[in-house]
């Protein structure tokens, strides 16, 4: 199976009539894959029996296909990735048996493309299927999960606190959202000391909407509102451009598991429990 990945992130059937029509008629013996992957800052995803091969130029390989790309192989069944690189003399093919450090190396490679050699501050976030909680990886994931469900979904206001330092879910990280059309901190994770640069202490209470670094904190608790309108828990793979306690910049991606406490009809508590999966030094 092969899936063409445009420089905007749409998919394309490279062999499909929509395809040759957006490039229009180039003649009977032209390579459209090849030209467009070359060219015009396109990648291909080849499945097979014994791995995912993945073609792309390094040099135009915008974020919107890179983050493209990683949302398909997310979802491949074969752990063992080959890169290839075009537009060179010769063609280095690097191949990983786990899906994770070929992703923190294509995030490597895409920033060749000189448009954005600009690291973006706007996380990528992928949706992922409850079904993926059962494996061994994600135990602690699991196990916050079957704590939500034995509470019934359901908390007072008195035990948030012991929520937000149990562990299980997440050691902290807790928002309140009174009418569901507010985020509200009201507990920071136990691991922060400063945020921004600032006590962390500072911004108990505020909206999320109102911290130094909204345009990552935003995107990423969409998510909240989505599960207290629902009631229902959501997984999610998250990549970000972060900074540590000492100003050093970093790339983290981890999984999360939302959960949602409701405490009345229209007030409702959100944890997040996350789970890492990679740290990378800019």
């Amino acid at each position: 199976m092969q899936i063409l990945v445009a420089p905007n992130g749409r998919t394309w059937n490279p062999h499909s009539r929509d395809f040759f029509k957006y490039f229009g008629f180039f003649g009977k013996n032209t390579d459209f894959v090849s030209h467009s992957v070359q060219n015009l800052g396109f990648s291909i995803i080849e499945t097979f029996p014994s791995h995912t091969r993945i073609r792309f130029q390094p040099a135009l390989f915008p974020t919107a296909c890179l983050h493209r790309v990683i949302e398909i192989i997310l979802t491949r069944p074969r752990q063992r990735f080959v890169l290839e690189r075009i537009g060179s003399l010769f063609a280095p093919l690097e191949v990983f048996q786990n899906r994770h450090d070929a992703i923190a190396r294509l995030r490597a490679l895409q920033a060749a493309t000189p448009a954005d050699m600009a690291s973006p501050v706007a996380p990528t976030i992928i949706p992922l299927s409850m079904d993926r909680i059962g494996a061994p990886k994600r135990a602690g994931l699991q196990t916050a999960l079957t704590a939500w469900r034995r509470a019934n979904r359901h908390a007072t206001t008195r035990n948030m606190a012991k929520i937000a330092q149990d562990p299980t879910f997440g050691g902290g990280g807790l928002t309140w959202m009174p009418g569901g059309d507010r985020c509200l901190v009201e507990a920071w994770p136990q691991t922060y000391e400063r945020h921004s640069g600032i006590s962390y202490e500072k911004f108990l209470g505020q909206d999320i909407r109102d911290l130094p670094d909204a345009d990552y904190m935003i995107p990423t608790t969409r998510a909240y509102f989505t599960a207290a309108a629902s009631r229902e828990p959501r997984l999610e793979l998250i990549e970000a451009l972060m900074t540590g306690t000492d100003g050093a910049r970093f790339w983290c991606r981890y999984e999360r598991l939302v959960l949602p406490w409701r405490t009345s009809p229209s007030d409702t508590f959100i944890c997040s429990v996350p789970l890492v999966r990679l740290l990378r030094r800019v």
